[in-house]
């Protein structure tokens, strides 16, 4: 048996390792679209980009590795059955149940690693991804400025007779500010200068010396500054356009502080606006933001928890009749896994958006599809093993032929 185990084990691996890489890659290079139109139409530096390629990898692999297990086990037990290997294993009194062990083993390997990515990577990958951004709205709002022309920043439209790209000092300078369509203006400075500040991952335009030309409500109004800022927003070169730290970029202790402080101030606090970390919040958005750092810290337990489930699922699936492996091949067993994976996905993300709603309690909604794919992994594997199912598809096509029968004989007797 412990050949056996061993030639299974092999067999699951390989396939998992393909499954993986072709899933992260299909994953990457979708988002390598996005990345190399910021080298083409904002010029970012390659090794800007090769830094935002390596802080995505950890959020493909928290979902790649679930799907791949699943995918991996079922196409290495459908190879098994499609050479008559798991028949010789049956008629030589070889159950299948005796690979749950081996099984399990991967399981938790793999389990253990989506537990790391989950946990440690993705909130790595998510900080690094959100400085390289805005390093990238940085350096570009200084250095992608063209003297003596009107350029965009964001939403305003500013123009600079001279610039210091080493410094960022901007001399004779003119801001087009629309981003208010009740409120426009224009202000005209003698120096200016972008400054970056790295805490709360924002612009501003320091300008110096100057008029500001403004029209509200219809009426026009002049006013002369020494010193004036205007923020800059980076959203167009960053994904998430938010300020300061969020909870996905947190790493588990830290993210349990801020847990505990969010539900500490709702308790301590009365009134509309709370101060939260120095942000003033209503308390409605301060109970979403508890809710949404809740949920981030529940998905990274539950999720490396789903390539544990899918391992036994994709085993029970993958156990078919030489014949369906005949006339589908392979084809039908990557198909029913990725749709497979899909309906429990989708199923995951319709909870995670009933509990960032409030609508359900954050582990209802992130652990009930754990419990109901645990409770039908449980019932496959023990009807495959047990051999009352020859293979998982027949023995739900015979249960909806039963359901079939029974509903017909209860409406023909009524």
């Amino acid at each position: 048996m412990k050949i056996l185990s061993r030639y299974v084990l092999k067999e699951i691996a390989s396939f998992f390792a393909i499954s993986l890489l072709t899933f992260t890659g299909l994953l990457l290079t979708i988002r390598m679209l996005r990345l190399t139109s910021l080298i083409v139409n904002r010029g970012v530096e390659f090794g800007q980009i090769g830094t935002v390629f390596f802080a995505i990898i950890p959020t493909f692999l928290e979902i790649a590795l679930p799907m791949s297990t699943l995918l991996g086990v079922m196409l290495a037990f459908a190879r098994l059955c499609g050479d008559s290997e798991v028949i010789v294993m049956r008629a030589s009194g070889i159950s299948l149940l005796r690979f749950i062990a081996p099984l399990s083993l991967f399981a938790l390997v793999v389990g253990g690693s989506g537990l790391f990515v989950s946990c440690v990577l993705r909130p790595w990958g998510f900080a690094t991804l959100s400085t390289a951004l805005f390093d990238i709205a940085r350096s570009k709002s200084t250095s992608g400025l063209t003297e003596g022309i009107f350029n965009k920043i964001g939403q305003l439209t500013l123009y600079a007779e001279k610039i210091d790209y080493r410094t960022g000092d901007l001399s004779k300078v003119i801001v087009d500010d629309k981003r208010d369509d009740a409120q426009r203006k224009v202000v005209i400075a003698k120096k200016g200068k972008i400054v970056a500040d790295e805490a709360t991952k924002s612009l501003s335009l320091l300008l110096g010396d100057g008029v500001a030309h403004e029209t509200q409500d219809g009426k026009y109004s002049r006013t002369e500054f020494v010193s004036n800022s205007l923020s800059v927003n980076p959203s167009e070169l960053r994904d998430d356009s938010k300020k300061g730290v969020t909870a996905r970029e947190l790493q588990g202790p830290k993210l349990q502080e801020t847990i505990e402080y969010y539900k500490q101030t709702l308790r301590s606090t009365e009134g509309d606006e709370i101060q939260v970390y120095g942000e003033t919040l209503t308390r409605k958005e301060l109970l979403k933001k508890f809710r949404r750092a809740k949920i981030e810290y529940g998905q990274r337990l539950s999720l490396p928890y789903a390539s544990v489930v899918m391992a036994f699922i994709g085993m029970a699936l993958g156990i078919m009749s030489p014949r369906t492996q005949r006339t589908w091949g392979a084809g039908f067993a990557a198909t029913l896994g990725l749709v497979v994976f899909i309906a429990y996905y989708s199923v995951f993300s319709v909870g995670v958006a009933l509990a960032d709603s409030g609508a359900l309690k954050v582990w209802i909604a992130l652990w009930a599809p754990n419990v109901f794919a645990s409770a039908i992994a449980v019932l496959l594997v023990h009807r495959i093993g047990t051999e009352r199912w020859q293979s998982a598809s027949e023995g739900i096509l015979g249960f909806f032929v039963r359901l079939g029968t029974f509903v017909r004989g209860r409406f023909l007797r009524s």
